[in-house]
């Protein structure tokens, strides 16, 4: 079996299979080299992958208007790299998590990949003080030859982007939708730029548009990816907590910014810590708290 055409099948799959990982992993179970389901009807792969009948039958009407070979050459002149899970250049750490994504779209530099990496999350609408805060932490990180993941959203985690490259870091930005849509519109330029010289990574194929329950679901990959993960002002109830609760199940060190009591942006962070977080008390803390951080080696292979 040539390696390429499984590939192609693989991802073929995946643009429709996306949103359905049970089905997906049955899928997989069902048939390893994925050539299975193009023979299939409908029936047999409404029974073999869990799906009911409509979804099955649509599933067929995509495997069969297009073809695997047009699907990838498609992504390719569009400058987007696919990294299945077995890519060797699939993260290792993403794949330590509970459910690491079947297939990554990258778009941008893929060595970023291999550095050592650090989530920097934080509210939509930052203070002063968290503009502030977020210059004095993400500066010497990126001094440090580390990368600086988020998710490109509006807030703290925008601006993380903006420092590294201000700075001449490097950072990749985590999507909840697909390339061909970009979200929140007003980060346009910041997307090219980062395409440009730095990552884009999604689990969506690109015509997938956001959704409100995609950005729970990416932050297990912003976690997943990163050997820590800063939080920058978040209210009490937030999703960056969101992602500070899947950082601790994956075994993620959590750090937190503390800010003033009277600030409801700070509510979160200054519960975090409370609760055990790390105390990001001054730019240099990360590293007092992780020192392995320093060393010139790349990614980890395990935790």
């Amino acid at each position: 079996m040539s390696l390429i055409s499984f590939v192609q099948r693989y991802v073929h799959v995946h643009t429709w299979l996306y949103g359905h990982y049970r089905a997906f992993s049955k899928l997989l179970c069902w048939d390893p080299s994925l050539q299975a389901p193009y023979h299939a009807s409908p029936l047999e792969i409404a029974a073999k992958l869990g799906i009911n009948e409509k979804s099955a039958t649509a599933f067929w009407r995509h495997l069969h208007k297009t073809t695997p070979e047009n699907m990838y050459a498609n992504l390719v002149e569009t400058g987007i790299q696919v990294l299945p899970l077995f890519h060797p250049l699939y993260p290792p750490l993403l794949k330590t998590i509970y459910d690491p994504p079947y297939l990554l779209y990258a778009k941008g530099n893929i060595k970023r990949l291999q550095t050592k990496k650090i989530a920097i999350c934080g509210t939509r609408t930052p203070t002063a003080y968290g503009r502030a805060a977020l210059a004095t932490i993400a500066k010497p990180i990126s001094e440090h030859s580390l990368t600086i993941v988020s998710g490109m959203a509006r807030g703290i985690d925008g601006l993380a982007h903006e420092q590294a490259i201000r700075t001449g870091g490097a950072t990749i930005a985590v999507l909840g939708s697909g390339f061909d849509n970009i979200y929140p519109p007003e980060h346009s330029t910041l997307f090219h730029a980062l395409a440009e010289h730095q990552l884009l990574l999604s689990e969506y194929p690109p015509f997938v548009k956001p959704q409100r329950w995609h950005f729970p679901v990416r932050n297990r990959i912003i976690s997943g990816l990163s050997q820590a993960v800063i939080i920058i002002e978040a209210k009490r109830k937030s999703g960056s907590l969101i992602t500070a609760d899947l950082a601790l199940e994956q075994g993620r060190d959590v750090f937190a910014v503390p800010g003033p009591v009277t600030s409801a942006q700070s509510e979160g962070t200054n519960w975090l810590i409370s609760q055990g977080a790390g105390c990001l008390y001054t730019s240099e803390a990360l590293f007092e708290a992780m020192p392995q951080l320093l060393s010139k080696t790349g990614e980890s292979q395990s935790f």
